[in-house]
């Protein structure tokens, strides 16, 4: 094209591929306008320009006192100030409950481990003779206590590994309370007396349910109460 030329004229001149020149050549003419209005504006470029660097020296730099206050506002000092102690509380919640939920557990509970472990170190955090001895009075009640739950809530293949583990924390007991009987007699004999009432009650409540229970469950009820008898005797 000469730029006097129009589509019909070059299209007088080749008849036999009008169709496919009139495609081509109204596609190139579209593309010729739209690149015409797509062009900058006379003086744009040169006017963004200037525009920029008016900005760039418009910003003066930030000493170092300044960028501290602008970053630590106190809306931020507040955040970072309650966020650290909303969690702390959250954590002593949880791990309040989940201590509350292994004290509570019993033989086949998933958390009945992590009472076993908080026993040790509260054991081993003891130094105090009396002390440690009224500690072991309390483990055996609590053993007892498992074997009986054990018994009511049917759980019967758990009773012989907790009656081995109540006869080791009784024999742990008895050798508590000797280890004070010369020096601390005031305090032994409330102890005696208080372990001797928890192992005649679990021998009472032991044959109840040993009477109502499946003979299937008898040697694991007769193994819990022999061991508190053992203790019993032990005590006498």
């Amino acid at each position: 094209m000469t730029g006097q030329e129009t589509i019909a004229s070059i299209l007088e001149k080749h008849p036999q591929d009008a169709a496919e020149l009139r495609l081509r050549l109204e596609s190139l003419t579209w593309l010729v306008d739209s690149r015409k209005n797509l062009d900058p504006r006379q003086g744009f470029i040169s006017s963004s320009r200037a525009y920029i660097e008016h900005k760039i020296e418009s910003i003066s730099p930030q000493s170092f006192w300044q960028r501290v206050l602008r970053r630590y506002t106190p809306q931020r000092w507040v955040f970072n100030i309650v966020a650290p102690a909303i969690l702390i509380v959250l954590l002593v919640l949880v791990v309040n409950s989940l201590v509350l939920s292994a004290q509570l557990s019993i033989p086949g509970d998933p958390l009945y481990s992590t009472k076993l472990t908080l026993e040790d170190v509260q054991l081993s955090l003891t130094f105090n003779r009396v002390e440690k001895a009224d500690l072991y009075i309390q483990l055996s009640r609590e053993r007892t206590t498992e074997l009986v739950e054990l018994a009511l809530e049917g759980n019967y293949e758990l009773i012989p590994s907790a009656a081995r583990r109540t006869e080791t924390v009784m024999i742990a007991s008895l050798h508590a309370l000797n280890n004070i009987a010369d020096q601390y007699q005031a305090s032994e004999r409330p102890m005696l007396s208080e372990l001797r009432e928890t192992l005649t009650n679990e021998i009472y409540v032991l044959n109840l349910l040993k009477s109502s229970s499946p003979p299937a469950a008898h040697p694991g009820i007769e193994l819990a109460i022999q061991t508190a008898q053992s203790g019993l005797m032990a005590l006498h």
